[in-house]
């Protein structure tokens, strides 16, 4: 009896504190949306930093970080999270419009060349899904174009218009993979970054006595 009792309590405390451990990050979270509606945002950005440390991330964690630091008016950190933020959810509207104002706030006014009308069509997959989505979406084009081939074998009256679908989802399909190995790249391979101190200086070499060429105020992306 006493080692059945000793074994309900091992059996309890273990449980216990994985419901804990389950639980802390919505509490963390809770706690932070409390402090940034209370204007306590140093108390915000501790608390949604703690999800951030503890790999307990997602869309709304890191764009309530950008709100909670661009109330503080530390810019470059609110735009690297609303950066974040869209690329868990490219097509989260409030994010991109947060991000558009916080680099019109930035001290270098560096705009970058328009990409028109036509490109930006060209490239709504690319700036509106994920990386997983994108992979996602080649997998079903590519298991599409087999299926379709495969029943051309069989239905020969029909069979021409199915090459046509399979030659159309073809190219979608390659259109798809250059998204999807751009994303690869600039997610995975591309180095730069978010500038989030006051600013940096760039010399001519490595001391601080070597000719200055210029300098990137906080919010500026550096590669």
């Amino acid at each position: 009896m006493r080692k059945f009792f000793i074994a309900y309590f091992f059996i309890f405390f273990l449980t216990g504190n994985i419901s804990l451990a389950m639980d802390m990050p919505e509490e963390l979270y809770q706690k932070g949306n409390s402090s940034y509606e209370n204007k306590d945002y140093e108390g915000a950005v501790s608390f949604y930093e703690g999800l951030v440390n503890a790999n307990q991330v997602s869309a709304e964690v890191f764009y309530n970080l950008g709100n909670s630091f661009f109330k503080l008016k530390k810019i470059g950190k609110a735009i690297l999270n609303y950066e974040r933020a869209l690329r868990l959810a490219p097509r989260d509207r409030d994010a991109r419009s947060n991000l558009k104002l916080a680099r019109s706030m930035t001290a270098d006014k560096i705009n970058a060349p328009e990409r028109g009308f036509v490109l930006d069509a060209i490239l709504f997959l690319y700036d509106r899904m994920t990386l997983n989505e994108l992979t996602v979406m080649c997998s079903v084009f590519y298991l599409a174009i087999v299926l379709f081939l495969f029943f051309s074998i069989n239905f020969v009256a029909k069979r021409k218009i199915m090459y046509y679908i399979a030659g159309t989802f073809g190219l979608i399909l390659c259109l798809s993979l250059l998204f999807l190995s751009a994303k690869i790249r600039d997610e995975n391979f591309t180095r730069s970054g978010i500038i989030i101190t006051e600013k940096i200086d760039s010399r001519s070499g490595p001391r601080e006595d070597y000719l200055l060429q210029f300098t990137l105020h906080e919010g500026q992306r550096s590669i």
